[in-house]
């Protein structure tokens, strides 16, 4: 079985003892990972050490099953967990028996699945890039992204504007869609600290527009400014 990274995982203090349970896993040897199911959750747990665990759940695409590795949760602290969201579990809640035939069960279909890419992004569900949108994930803006409905625009900007600081802002056509588009980028409570986000319908954008107070430009003195400027 495959294990996949998710992109904003840390491991800076648990390589190694990551590189095991990873190892492990891809074996199906789920007992040497200490890997146990958090009933009633999707997720599961592996043992890092004695006070930190590896949180994690399985996809699945067409005949492939991949484990996702999510995060790193210190000293038993699942109520902090960014994917439990406050999930109260007690020692009831792990599962004592687990197995790679459990988990390829209990594993969330996906519409697609790089066949060769080891990390995978995360909105409100598990995405994994082709070579063509991780190549633009990967540059720099300003960018104009043109694509047909269906072809992962709205998710391949959601994942680039998480990477943007200061304020930005996301505009769309509708109300709605600008809270649907907030709800996708704050699922599972991302957040950023380093950013200030707003999502708007371009109604609402043009609203927060402000006239300067001065006379009508003519087209005479429109002229005079283009000559100096052009």
């Amino acid at each position: 079985m495959e294990v996949l990274l998710h992109a904003g995982l840390d491991l800076a203090r648990f390589q190694a003892k990551f590189s095991k349970v990873r190892a492990a896993i891809e074996r199906d040897d789920f007992k040497g990972a200490d890997l146990k199911k958090l009933a009633p959750t999707p997720y599961w747990r592996a043992k890092l050490d004695d006070a930190s665990r590896l949180l994690v759940r399985f996809v699945r695409h067409g005949d492939r099953t991949a484990c996702l590795a999510l995060e790193i949760i210190p000293h038993h602290a699942y109520g902090k967990s960014r994917f439990l969201r406050g999930a109260q579990l007690d020692a009831s809640a792990i599962l004592p028996e687990a197995s790679p035939e459990q988990a390829r069960l209990d594993a969330e279909p996906l519409r697609y699945l790089h066949p060769g890419q080891a990390v995978f992004h995360l909105l409100d569900k598990p995405i994994s890039f082709d070579d063509a949108q991780e190549a633009i994930y990967r540059l720099p803006p300003p960018l104009i992204l043109v694509g047909s409905a269906g072809s992962g625009k709205t998710a391949l900007t959601l994942a680039k504007l998480r990477q943007a600081q200061g304020q930005v802002l996301y505009v769309t056509q509708s109300p709605w869609l600008a809270q649907s588009a907030r709800g996708i980028y704050e699922a599972f409570g991302y957040e950023n600290p380093a950013q200030e986000a707003q999502f708007l319908s371009y109604r609402e954008f043009l609203e927060t527009l402000r006239v300067p107070v001065g006379r009508e430009v003519t087209f005479a003195a429109f002229q005079g400014w283009f000559e100096r400027h052009r």
